[in-house]
């Protein structure tokens, strides 16, 4: 695939170019690692110079009203990428499941670990050893926190789309490259791959995906026979 790097998300980040997901996986890796938080501070000063230099445009008459509108629905928390969108969380199940791992999930970087908490903990099976929290949704990305066992992992898979897993702690190999906390795996469709953490430390992780997993073998002939 094309090469992502961290920085070069976080200056997409400061150029205000990326979805609710992916702000949110750049700035949990901003607060690990301080090449992505200057490449941000970089790209917002440099944003800033563009945009003195630039000609001022004539408003639109609504545009007031607009402006506000945006702000009390972030405020109220309105619209998918303030949350699940609208998938409801079941209350009963996740104060059943919400208990487990709190130690773990309390130790997670700002700003996730608020992310998380917000969304009620409703962890849900993935895959033996592998649970997942569905955090948020916009613009046809999703993120969702992964909690993975040592020696388990997602199926061999290929992408429909892009994928983004930035590790927060622990560390998996896919088969490509070794990806230990802080670091930040990028997949797309001419990615086929199998991550698999290490033996030793839980592996937490971050994934951002805009498109399907295509898993192989017996259950990716299970996915299409399923549609």
């Amino acid at each position: 695939m094309t090469q992502i790097t961290a920085t070069s998300l976080a200056t997409e980040y400061a150029a205000g170019r990326l979805s609710a997901p992916l702000r949110l996986l750049v700035e949990t890796q901003a607060s690990m690692r301080g090449d992505v938080a200057a490449a941000i501070a970089e790209g917002e000063v440099l944003g800033g110079a563009l945009l003195e230099s630039a000609a001022p445009a004539a408003m639109a008459g609504n545009a007031e009203a607009i402006a506000l509108a945006a702000i009390e629905a972030l405020e109220s928390g309105a619209g998918e990428a303030a949350g699940l969108g609208s998938a409801a969380v079941d209350p009963v199940r996740a104060a059943a499941s919400g208990s487990k791992w709190l130690d773990e999930i309390l130790a997670l970087p700002d700003p996730l670990r608020e992310r998380v908490l917000e969304s009620g903990l409703d962890w849900r099976f993935a895959a033996p050893g592998v649970r997942r929290i569905a955090l948020m949704k916009d613009a046809g990305a999703e993120a969702e926190l992964l909690r993975i066992e040592p020696g388990h992992g997602a199926p061999r898979h290929s992408h429909a789309g892009r994928e983004f897993t930035l590790v927060l702690t622990g560390a998996f190999h896919d088969g490509i490259q070794r990806y230990g906390a802080g670091d930040l795996a990028a997949a797309d469709s001419e990615t086929t791959h199998r991550p698999i953490a290490e033996a030793g430390e839980i592996c937490y992780a971050l994934a951002v995906t805009d498109g399907a997993l295509e898993f192989k073998g017996l259950i990716g002939t299970v996915q299409k026979w399923l549609g």
